[in-house]
C-alpha cells in the first residue's frame, strides 16, 4: 500500500469519526446544559472557595494561555525552517502553531455567536443561559479557549512521539478540568473546546501530510 493510499485511509477514517463524534458531543452539551452543568460549578465553587488549592487550580490553568506557545512555535518554525533546516521540526512547530491558532479562531467564533454566561454570573447574579453575539468576558464561557489550546498542542505532542500519550494526557486532563474546578467554565465548554481542538489538529496534520509536510522522520 503507498504512501498517498495510507494517507487518503487515515483520512477518510477521521472524517468518518468526527460525523459519529459530533453529534455525540453536541447531545452531551445540550444534556449538560439543563442537567449538570450547574450542579458541576456549585459544587466546585462550595469545594474551592477561597483556599489555597483554588489558587494553585487557577495557576495551572493559565498554562492554558496561548500567548507563550504561539510565539515559541513561530520562534520554533522560523529556526528550524531558514537556519538549522530541519524540515521535519518545522513541519511540527508549523502544525502546533496552526491547531492552536485556528481551534483558537473557531472557539471565538462559536463564543460570539453563543454569548454564554460564566459560571461566576450565576454564582454572583443567578444568571444562566446565553446573551447571543457578545464577546464581553462574561459572555465568553461557551466554548473554552484554554481547553482548546492545551488540547490542540498535546495532541500535536502525541502525533510527534506516542510512546508518551499518557502523559499528554494527563496534562491535557489536569489544566482542562481546572477551567471546570476554579468555576471559569461549565464542563460542557471544556468539553466541547477540546473537541474543537482535536478535529481541528486532525485535519490540519491530513492537509500538512497531503502537501508533503509530514511531521514524522
Amino acid at each position: 500500500m503507498s504512501m498517498d493510499t495510507r494517507q487518503q485511509n487515515s483520512t477518510n477514517r477521521s472524517k468518518k469519526l468526527i460525523l459519529i463524534s459530533f453529534p455525540i458531543v453536541v447531545l452531551f452539551c445540550i444534556i449538560g446544559y439543563f442537567f449538570f452543568d450547574l450542579i458541576v460549578a456549585k459544587y466546585c465553587a462550595s469545594i474551592f472557595k477561597d483556599t489555597k488549592i483554588r489558587s494553585i487550580l487557577k495557576d495551572v490553568s493559565k498554562l492554558g494561555i496561548a500567548t507563550f506557545y504561539l510565539i515559541f512555535a513561530a520562534l520554533c518554525f522560523m529556526f528550524f525552517r531558514f537556519i538549522k533546516k530541519k524540515r521535519v521540526w518545522s513541519n511540527r512547530a508549523l502544525l502546533v502553531f496552526l491547531s492552536i491558532s485556528i481551534s483558537g479562531i473557531l472557539v471565538l467564533i462559536i463564543k460570539y455567536i453563543f454569548g454564554r454566561y460564566r459560571p461566576k454570573m450565576f454564582l454572583n447574579e443567578q444568571l444562566y443561559g446565553f446573551q447571543f453575539f457578545e464577546l464581553k468576558g462574561k459572555f465568553t464561557s461557551f466554548p473554552s479557549g484554554h481547553a482548546s489550546t492545551i488540547v490542540a498542542l498535546m495532541l500535536v505532542c502525541y502525533f510527534i512521539s506516542p510512546k508518551y500519550r499518557v502523559i499528554y494526557f494527563a496534562i491535557a486532563f489536569v489544566i482542562v478540568i481546572s477551567r471546570v474546578l476554579v468555576c471559569h467554565h461549565y464542563l460542557t465548554d471544556v468539553v466541547f473546546g477540546s473537541y474543537v481542538a482535536v478535529v481541528t489538529t486532525v485535519y490540519l496534520k491530513h492537509i500538512l501530510e497531503k502537501n508533503g509536510l509530514a511531521i514524522q522522520e
